[in-house]
């Protein structure tokens, strides 16, 4: 622990090489040592795990000055055996793998699932989330779609919903999370939430952004975030009741939203006619009703086959 305190201190360095060197058995209870944290990844950081390690390091120290009365072999194994198992016993109880789960929904279905700790998730159409709950964490993982979450409270153990870079996390609460590409947008409905951004490869991550209730926060590709205010969340929410708004978004992304709930496909062939901008009320499913809207709207071009729809640009 004093060695990673102050990396750079010759005499702190000197003295750990002269304690790692001066037998064969200090040595090989280090490296057990450095192995046993290597598997800890990210968590090795925890506070408690830190406080375990130093305890496990300075045992060691201790042993090794005074001996055990055993041979070399018999020795570095006692050492090492003494030197890791705090770290095993954390390992067990504090980060031991927990339950998975895996909820899917289909192109035109929507389903409500109550998890372990009473907390609710209900699917979009076409959503993938992983869930992993144990003693230490609550994560949900939005790989692609939309869902509402309603947290239980838990105070000592925040519900991580991670889209993407970014991850939002709540105590009890209630919000929503669309992960479309690179496009992820924060609804929240009550309570409060933070959401964070992953450092970009090169840089330090952002401060965490904060939402108060009926505040929407929308991120898309080489963008600034966008913080909407006073959303109007039955509008925000009207895909739980087969309904889908848009306002003021582009054919491309409203298109995307579509396709998820039928099997006829629509597709726009063109870069004018993804970036025309579309709002209103649809049914979900109705792609035909939809396509009409945007003929009659826009000057584009419609053909019709048997799964698929194509619009471009009027020529």
């Amino acid at each position: 622990m004093r060695l990673r305190a102050a990396p750079n201190d010759a005499s702190t360095f000197q003295a750990f090489q002269d304690w790692r060197d001066a037998a064969p058995e200090h040595q090989q209870a280090f490296d057990a040592v450095q192995e046993s944290w290597a598997l800890f990844g990210d968590q090795a950081a925890a506070p408690e795990l830190l406080v375990l390690r130093r305890d496990a390091l300075n045992r060691a120290d201790g042993i090794g000055r005074r001996g055990l009365g055993l041979g070399r072999r018999g020795f570095a194994a006692g050492l090492a055996a003494l030197a890791v198992a705090p770290l095993t016993f954390y390992g067990w109880r504090r980060l031991r793998p927990g339950a998975r789960q895996t909820l899917r929904t289909e192109v035109g279905e929507q389903r409500t699932v109550t998890l372990s700790d009473g907390s609710r998730v209900s699917l979009d159409a076409n959503t993938l989330v992983k869930v992993t709950y144990s003693p230490a964490m609550r994560l949900a993982e939005l790989v692609e779609g939309r869902a509402h979450f309603e947290v239980a409270k838990d105070k000592t153990r925040p519900m991580k919903v991670r889209a993407g870079t970014r991850t939002v996390t709540a105590l009890g609460t209630a919000f929503t999370v669309e992960h479309e590409g690179q496009r992820v947008v924060v609804t929240l409905v009550e309570g409060r939430v933070a959401v964070t951004e992953a450092a970009p490869e090169r840089g330090v991550a952002p401060p965490p952004k904060e939402l108060a209730p009926q505040q929407q926060l929308v991120f898309a590709a080489n963008a600034t975030p966008r913080m909407h205010e006073a959303v109007d969340v039955e509008r925000a929410m009207a895909w739980r009741e087969g309904k889908l708004v848009f306002d003021d978004e582009t054919l491309a992304d409203a298109v995307a939203r579509m396709n998820n709930y039928s099997q006829v496909k629509i597709v726009v062939e063109d870069a004018p006619a993804r970036a025309l901008k579309i709002s209103g009320i649809f049914n979900a499913g109705d792609s035909p009703a939809f396509v009409e809207a945007v003929q009659s709207y826009f000057p584009v071009d419609v053909s019709t086959g048997e799964f698929v729809i194509q619009i471009r640009s009027r020529s």
